[in-house]
């Protein structure tokens, strides 16, 4: 069976049982590879109310594949809280509490945000928290607020092990920022968080946050003007003929020389004066001491002279071996570089 049609009959209580590829259901309960990773369950409260539960804390991919079956398999209208691995029958505070430290995490990030942080992570994830209490009639928030720091946490929490005062501490600064949401609750209809922010983190968290995103979107702006000029240029030369694209090197309007493939008898490499320095369209520079020493031979091989083979030392350190001399055309490695290329240079420097 195809695990789409696993999730539709588990989400529509259809059958008490399918297996599909590493994806099951047993009663209310769906599992993605095994009973270690429930992926949600069906559950109903005191008055017959249902509800499905859902874990979208990522495991690997094809959990992922399978949290999407079971998300799209349920039916439009339902009741759907994300709980990640807090699943619970009944309904239990570690998910209130695991809910609120989403939430304050997701709040103190303004601090250092400079990009746009999505409301919903607040209000979004308070919404979830306020329908999971009523739904499970876990009582009143004040009522939820009056309960310990160990009712709170519970013996599964890491901080079940840690003294009662950092316990107290952390579950006080919990109950703090619940309170704060409970009291601005209204806010969440227009859908800004900005009070949320400075009660939570200070007065002027929001101000400092909201220069830092002017900053950055400028920034960003600026970049991508950058970006599209670029890319307008490094495209300008594919358009132009070879000479076209030969000369804007030569000029210093393209730092980069694209050309097309040559037959081995072609030239396929051009030369000009950079920075006091001969370069070649390959990227190899060398200093004009050397290029004087390297022209004197090739003027030699150039009037008859007998080819010899040399060796270019190029800025780097690195040496370059003349491999032939053939048709007023030197070889190089790479390099196949045209005599009137070379002359070209030694006329602009006068040798």
């Amino acid at each position: 069976m195809n695990n789409s049609m696993v999730a539709h009959l588990w989400a529509n209580e259809m059958k008490e049982f399918a297996n599909g590829n590493n994806f099951y259901f047993e009663g209310e309960r769906i599992y993605s590879y095994g009973s270690h990773f429930e992926v949600g369950r069906i559950v109903r409260n005191k008055r017959g109310e249902k509800a499905y539960l859902i874990n979208d804390e990522h495991y690997s991919s094809s959990t992922c594949k399978h949290q999407c079956h079971v998300r799209s398999a349920i039916p439009t209208g339902s009741k759907v809280f994300s709980v990640g691995y807090n699943m619970s029958n009944t309904g239990n505070m570690a998910f209130v509490t695991s809910q609120l430290e989403s939430i304050k995490d997701a709040i103190e990030k303004y601090k250092k945000a400079r990009t746009v942080l999505p409301y919903q992570n607040v209000w979004g994830a308070f919404r979830n928290l306020m329908g999971y209490i009523e739904f499970f009639d876990m009582g009143t928030p004040q009522r939820l607020l009056k309960k310990s720091a160990n009712e709170w946490l519970g013996t599964n929490h890491e901080l079940s092990w840690k003294s009662d005062k950092i316990k107290r501490e952390h579950v006080r600064e919990l109950k703090r920022i619940f309170q704060i949401l409970l009291d601005h609750q209204a806010l969440k209809v227009l859908g800004t968080v900005n009070v949320i922010v400075d009660e939570v983190c200070g007065e002027g968290t929001w101000a400092k946050y909201t220069i830092r995103r002017q900053r950055w979107t400028e920034g960003c702006e600026k970049r991508e003007v950058i970006a599209l000029e670029k890319a307008r240029k490094e495209e300008e030369p594919r358009n132009k003929t070879l000479e076209e694209r030969i000369q804007m090197w030569k000029s210093g309007e393209i730092s980069q020389l694209y050309y097309y493939w040559f037959e081995d008898d072609q030239p396929n490499v051009w030369l000009r004066i950079k920075n006091g320095k001969i370069e070649t369209s390959k990227g190899i520079k060398v200093e004009q001491t050397e290029a004087e020493r390297l022209w004197r031979l090739i003027k030699v091989f150039h009037n008859g002279g007998q080819f010899q083979h040399d060796l270019a030392l190029d800025v780097t350190g690195h040496r370059w071996a003349f491999n032939r001399y053939e048709n007023d055309m030197l070889t190089a490695g790479c390099h196949r570089i045209a005599y009137n290329e070379m002359e070209s240079i030694a006329k602009q420097l006068g040798w």
